[in-house]
């Protein structure tokens, strides 16, 4: 072997077997497991603190985001236009088992939520073998790009859109002689689905990082079909926020179109490192 050609271009390379990679993936799996538990069942010890502080602080009017938007109001258009007092929220449960589960699912989300981190880290470990150590250095620095992206959307959306939308729902009325007594499930299911919906949708640019590193798009793809991605961004961001408000579709929308062309970018940027490699 020549003296200048480097000795481990693939470091962590291992010779393995199909069953040997679905042995490796059955460890990290439970790994994974071993972690979204104990995050299960310390949020469990705690969910009646999570289910006062967490859940139901969205549809308290003095909450975080409800003043958000009225100062907003004030700056823009110097009105109360965005000064909104929620609906009064009454809840029940309709089934022998409904706190119970309610209780178990906020739990699982805490615990998949604190576990999100450990999760995209066992991810990158599992497919390191099959990377060059440069790629390894690139992947390794990305690792906190892909949290911190998930958990902007989650904060962005429990702060934001579940008050936005939550607000626009429950004052909405079909009829006078109907009254609303929501289920604690429905109540838990919103709040939990349109949080973790948006921080996963908001991993676009690390999607569209993959797609571009396969060659499946391209940054002259996703510029020329940019309109195609404006239709399927506001079709996306109409199923993770259930509201069917303009206003909480263009709060998501908007800042998903934002990441669209950073993915641009990003695809720019991943066909440059090719062709210098080259």
């Amino acid at each position: 072997m020549p003296l200048d050609q480097p000795e481990e271009v693939y470091p962590y390379e291992k010779n393995m077997g199909f069953f040997d990679h679905i042995d490796e993936l059955r460890k990290r799996l439970f790994r994974v497991a071993v972690v979204v538990l104990i995050g299960t069942v310390l949020g469990f010890i705690y969910v009646e603190e999570l289910f006062e502080i967490i859940v139901l602080s969205p549809f308290s009017p003095d909450f975080f985001g409800y003043r958000f938007f009225c100062k907003a109001g004030h700056f823009l258009m110097n009105s109360d236009a965005l000064c909104w007092t929620p609906p009064p929220l009454v809840m029940q449960s309709q089934q022998i088992q409904g706190q119970f589960v309610s209780a178990f699912k906020i739990s699982f989300v805490v615990g998949f939520v604190v576990a999100f981190p450990y999760i995209i880290y066992q991810v990158w470990s599992f497919i390191r073998p099959a990377l060059s150590q440069k790629e390894i250095q690139k992947t390794r620095r990305s690792l906190g790009v892909v949290s911190l992206l998930f958990f902007t959307g989650l904060f962005f959306a429990y702060f934001f859109l579940v008050p936005l939308a939550s607000n626009f729902l429950l004052g909405y009325s079909l009829s006078p002689k109907i009254q609303n007594i929501i289920t604690i499930s429905s109540v838990t299911g919103f709040v939990t689905f349109m949080s973790l919906a948006t921080g996963l949708v908001f991993e676009l640019p690390v999607l569209i990082y993959i797609l571009a590193r396969l060659g499946i798009v391209s940054s002259a793809f996703l510029k020329k079909h940019w309109r195609y991605a404006v239709v399927i961004i506001f079709l996306i961001a109409g199923v993770a926020t259930p509201s069917p408000d303009m206003f909480s579709q263009l709060l998501l929308g908007t800042p998903l179109l934002g990441l669209y062309f950073i993915g641009i970018q990003v695809a720019k940027r991943v066909e440059k490192n090719r062709e210098n490699e080259q």
